[in-house]
């Protein structure tokens, strides 16, 4: 034998349901993470410079090392590190390292961080 609902008690049953879901939905959507800072400052100080600093930033206490890459707008590239990633000493906020070379057009650097716990991290990666 058929079962047959009232129109009210389907009209319910639909908002019991609809209301189930937003409340669903709400529970499990997550709210827009606060952006995330690289923990490095680059500069362009004149046509002949680039300057990095490491600025600190949460997570970043155990970085031991910066490799840095610059690359001009000639396509030449030119890296260097700071800190070691083989040291147990971790870099040191305020850290500088200065580039010079031919850097009047778009630049590309791109730095990874490597950590005391052996994990690795691109921490910036920007044309100036």
């Amino acid at each position: 034998m058929p079962v047959t609902l009232s129109h009210g008690t389907c009209v319910f049953c639909l908002f019991v349901v609809l209301g189930l879901m937003v409340i669903a939905c709400g529970c499990t959507q997550q709210s827009s993470p606060a952006p995330a800072t690289s923990g490095v400052t680059v500069t362009r100080t004149d046509d002949s410079h680039i300057s990095v600093a490491f600025v600190g930033a949460p997570g970043m206490d155990n970085l031991l090392e910066l490799e840095m890459t610059v690359t001009d707008s000639n396509g030449k590239s030119v890296t260097m590190s700071k800190g070691s990633r083989l040291a147990t000493t971790p870099i040191q906020n305020h850290a500088t390292q200065t580039f010079s070379g031919a850097f009047s057009g778009k630049n590309h650097v791109f730095i990874t961080g490597y950590f005391g716990n052996g994990s690795h991290s691109v921490v910036f990666d920007q044309d100036i």
